[in-house]
């Protein structure tokens, strides 16, 4: 077990994702670590330790992927992977997925979630939005939670632009924050369109998640089965 993953106490959830269990180790007592956080540490680019805990929007995308999205063969660039359940079910549906974060204890936990499942072929790396480094576009690019600081969007956006596919979709959830909306506009001056889904989820307590698709203009939607109803 990786030294990360020692260090914290911890206990595992198992998530039926539309029928595909998923064995999720995660941290016990989220509001403990941050009473542990060293003010220092947050000083340095406000770092707190999101990826800690497993989040509502990333249990949403997680199901979308699994009902609507042909993976099987597909590249996958995941962002903000936290504990790395949305690239695990995109990894045992087949797709060939990089995990990336910015946090080294995220991405262990990721690495080691993966392992449990047996994504064996699941690849890991560090990244910083503001300087990313990839080599290749990528079919789908998936983030959960991610758009709730308006530092983030311009980075956020040269990714897409940079790495994601003609004819591919990034997905990004979140619980349907005011403050994102102004991602969307920024997303759509830079010639993308977005779709969005809302998604119930009913799992620790009842949420109504906020799926958006967002693909170049022109191009194709990538084919999905029927199911929740859309929102422009």
């Amino acid at each position: 077990m990786d030294t990360y993953v020692q260090q914290y106490p911890t206990t595992e959830t198992i998530l039926d994702v539309q029928g595909l269990p998923v064995r999720i180790q995660r941290i016990a007592d989220f509001e403990a670590l941050l009473a542990t956080l060293d003010p220092i540490t947050f000083a340095d680019d406000e770092r707190l330790p999101y990826w800690a805990e497993l989040w509502p929007a990333a249990v949403a995308l997680a199901n979308y992927l699994a009902q609507r999205c042909p993976l099987s063969g597909r590249h996958v660039l995941e962002l903000g992977c936290g504990l790395g359940l949305v690239g695990i079910v995109a990894a045992l549906r087949g797709a060939r997925v990089l995990s990336t974060d910015y946090e080294d204890a995220a991405l262990a936990f990721a690495r080691h979630n993966a392992r449990r499942n047996g994504c064996a072929q699941a690849r890991f790396r560090f990244m910083d939005w503001r300087t990313p480094a990839l080599r290749r576009r990528y079919d789908y690019i998936l983030a959960s939670d991610v758009i709730y600081e308006a530092r983030n969007f311009d980075p956020l956006v040269l990714v897409l632009r940079r790495y994601l596919a003609r004819g591919g979709t990034a997905l990004f959830s979140e619980p349907g924050r005011v403050n994102a909306v102004p991602f969307f506009a920024l997303v759509r001056q830079h010639g993308f369109t977005c779709e969005t889904t809302i998604w119930p989820l009913a799992w620790e307590g009842n949420h109504q998640i906020a799926i958006h698709a967002i693909r170049y203009a022109g191009a194709g939607a990538t084919p999905t089965t029927t199911g929740h109803p859309v929102r422009a």
